[in-house]
């Protein structure tokens, strides 16, 4: 087995090679050989931006998540169906039932209504369904809250003259 040395770099290339390893230069050239390069694809790094201008958008954004807007819709579902069961197994605590009732709704009419508006990393189709449901919600709990503030002052108005309820 007969080894040369490379021209290019003194490398020792074996017997049957055609190439150094060393430097990649054919056996009896003296510059190198370049090496076939394979072609990669190319791929950039998408360098996403986030501006926040005021400690109050980062708050915003906090609060309108995707996992905040799901919190706080599921509490306001148990507030309403809470308000829900007062009202129907008590007959003495209707005040806090509608409170609770209302509080529920509303809660879940403000915060679609905010996260549709300020979300923009929800599509707009779904936004503009949270701000109609959301306002749908609040006038939910308008209504409950007159019906029952009406009933109210119907009934107490048939009991006398209590100071509120002229």
């Amino acid at each position: 087995m007969v080894e040369t040395k490379c021209k290019n770099c003194g490398a020792k290339i074996p017997d049957g090679a055609q190439f150094c390893p060393g430097c990649g230069a054919t056996k009896g050239a003296g510059k190198p050989t370049p090496k076939p390069v394979q072609a990669r694809p190319v791929t950039t790094a998408m360098h996403i931006t986030q501006r926040v201008s005021s400690p109050l958008e980062g708050i915003f954004d906090m609060i309108f998540s995707k996992t905040a807007i799901i919190f706080a819709v599921g509490l306001g579902i148990l507030l309403a169906w809470l308000g829900i069961l007062i009202g129907i197994f008590s007959s003495s605590n209707t005040d806090i039932a509608t409170f609770l009732n209302a509080t529920g709704f509303a809660g879940i009419g403000l915060i679609l209504i905010g996260a549709g508006i300020w979300n923009k990393k929800i599509d707009r189709y779904i936004r503009l369904a949270m701000i109609i449901i959301g306002g749908a919600a609040i006038i939910s709990a308008v209504n409950v809250t007159a019906i029952q503030m009406s009933s109210l002052s119907s009934f107490y108005s048939q009991f006398g003259n209590i100071p509120g309820f002229n």
